[in-house]
């Protein structure tokens, strides 16, 4: 939460609850990554969960208590995945639902805050908490009443909740104080787990499907790729840093996806193409080699909130003095080649290949403007907890109404610092000149 601008004012919790005996057992499979997180948890016991969550933080004008507590109430019920919980057992996961006319919020007052530091403190230890994998409610929220009016927290377990899904949850709290009436969206991430067990039992497990992951486990070890600069950091897992700035404004952005269009690719494809000769100009890497992830929702599960992610690997050539053109169809090639599906999920991969896979230089592309409902406002904030991690780096590369914005996650040393922030300062400027040589290419005359 770093980066989030939190003001001063009075701080407020909102827990959610149920009576015990409402819990009903559900027949429906978990989905694969959820049920491989819970488990993952339930291993390293209750004592050793490190916090998970990731959020959302918008502004919602001036709001009462009780219209606010309304609002979360029926987001909430319209949702079923957010009231179910998964058991871990022996064998696996049993899932157990509430039925939404027993949920009901918890309201706690902490106090006035004179800045936005300690109540940042305070709603990260609150989410730290509130939003794990083990147990229920997995979601909660926090309030701030400033003088601006209310600003929303809400935070969940990460097993739960995609980026799509965050981006989605503004529109729709704000839809549900503004008292419009919305469907339960149909079907829920709770039917995607068994239609996707039944797929995937379905799916070909041939060499041609487990090459391509061959292929970036290049070291002996048998090892996802690694970031191309040194970290100064052991395996053992370290505090996590990171670092947030815009790429693109909007008229930048709208001139580089022309530009990633001229050249036979789209956007994703373009920023990967960024990424891939930064990697060549601050380490002489002749390849971009990153796990890169995807939203795999299905047109179906378009509203629904979930965890729908798939993994696939990304393999981009470079050369001293590429040019973008050239670079961005070679990423265009790479994503359409390697699109993934139904089967690209962690646990899959993993159980394809007969090994675990860690990632460890991740890349994620997210255009917000494409999820449902009302799209966020260019306020609006995506948080993530404070995490110890391995010698990982993890690029989020995010596109909204009013440009691209850029988030990384590293080990929190002074050599990461150093080299993922010239690897970034890198991408930066090679996007900043394709949309600069977009806007002159665009006003030169035509030709008689």
């Amino acid at each position: 939460m770093g980066d989030c601008t939190i003001p001063a004012g009075r701080l407020v919790f909102w827990t959610p609850s149920a009576p015990a005996s409402s819990w009903a057992d559900d027949p429906r499979a978990p989905a694969l990554v959820h049920e491989h997180h819970v488990r993952a948890a339930a291993a390293r016991g209750l004592r050793h969960v490190d916090p998970a969550w990731v959020g959302v933080s918008f502004g919602v004008g001036r709001v009462g208590r009780d219209r606010m507590g309304a609002a979360f109430s029926s987001w909430l019920r319209r949702h079923e995945h957010l009231r179910s919980r998964l058991v871990p057992t022996r064998e696996g996961c049993v899932r157990r639902t509430l039925p939404a006319s027993a949920v009901t919020l918890r309201r706690e007052e902490i106090g006035v805050f004179a800045d936005g530091t300690s109540a940042r403190r305070q709603i990260e230890a609150f989410f730290d908490c509130g939003a794990g994998p083990l147990g229920w409610p997995q979601v909660v929220f926090a309030t701030v009443e400033g003088a601006d009016g209310v600003t929303v927290f809400v935070g969940a377990d990460h097993g739960i909740v995609d980026g799509y899904t965050l981006a989605m949850i503004p529109g729709q709290i704000r839809g549900a104080l503004a008292g419009r009436a919305e469907g339960v969206p149909r079907p829920t991430f709770l039917d995607f787990g068994a239609a996707e067990r039944r797929l995937v039992d379905r799916l070909p497990m041939g060499p041609e499907h487990v090459d391509r992951w061959r292929a970036l486990l290049g070291d002996d070890r048998g090892r996802t790729p690694a970031f191309p600069l040194p970290l100064g950091a052991s395996e053992a897992p370290l505090t996590q840093g990171s670092a947030y700035r815009r790429l693109l404004d909007g008229p930048a952005t709208t001139r580089f996806a022309a530009a990633s269009r001229a050249g036979g690719g789209t956007t994703a494809a373009g920023l990967l193409a960024c990424l891939a000769l930064a990697a060549e100009e601050v380490a002489g890497e002749r390849h971009l080699s990153v796990v890169s992830l995807a939203n795999t929702r299905p047109d179906r599960w378009q509203a629904s909130p979930g965890w729908f992610v798939g993994l696939h690997p990304v393999r981009i050539p470079t050369a001293p003095g590429s040019a973008f053109e050239d670079t961005v169809a070679l990423a265009s090639a790479e994503l359409r080649r390697h699109r993934p599906g139904p089967g690209s999920s962690l646990p899959h991969i993993s159980r394809m290949l007969r090994r675990e896979i860690r990632p460890r230089f991740v890349v994620s592309y997210l255009d917000v403007r494409r999820a449902a409902g009302t799209p966020p406002q260019p306020e609006d904030m995506m948080l993530r907890s404070r995490i110890h991690g391995q010698a990982e780096v993890y690029v989020w590369l995010t596109r909204g109404e009013h440009g691209v914005h850029l988030s990384t996650r590293f080990p929190d040393t002074a050599v990461a610092r150093e080299s993922v922030g010239r690897f970034v300062l890198a991408a930066a400027h090679t996007a900043a000149r394709v949309a600069g040589g977009h806007r002159a290419a665009e006003a030169l005359p035509m030709p008689a």
